[in-house]
């Protein structure tokens, strides 16, 4: 997984967002923070070709929340609840507000922004 399809899937949740296209954002959202959870694994060794929700989640909080202390643990919350809200704009009957798409795009920035510097952190 390349950290530019993390990007390009962030990129994507904002556009959708400026649209009024909140369900499109927030699926984008959750995926920018799915991929870039791949990408911070991979760069501490851990790899899988595929990765289900619950075993990205749990490597991403025992490897490096736990274990390496390399993430904030915060971390570990938006990528649960970003499932959880993907799942209701995805799959729900009614969708999701605004203000619930406008926070998940936010904080898959902020998801995204932790691991950049985690990337770089680890090149030097």
């Amino acid at each position: 997984m390349q950290i530019e399809r993390a990007r390009e899937s962030l990129q994507a949740a904002t556009l959708c967002l400026e649209a009024g296209c909140v369900n499109s954002a927030a699926s984008r959202a959750f995926y920018a923070m799915f991929q870039s959870a791949q990408v911070a694994l991979a760069k501490v060794g851990v790899n899988r070709p595929m990765w289900s929700h619950p075993a990205l989640q749990a490597a991403l909080t025992t490897e490096l929340i736990h274990r390496r202390k390399l993430l904030p643990a915060q971390l570990r919350d938006y990528l649960s609840s970003g499932l959880a809200v993907r799942h209701a704009a995805d799959y729900g009957r009614a969708g999701i507000s605004l203000k619930v798409a406008e926070r998940i795009v936010r904080r898959a920035g902020e998801f995204m922004h932790a691991v950049e510097a985690l990337h770089h952190d680890l090149s030097l």
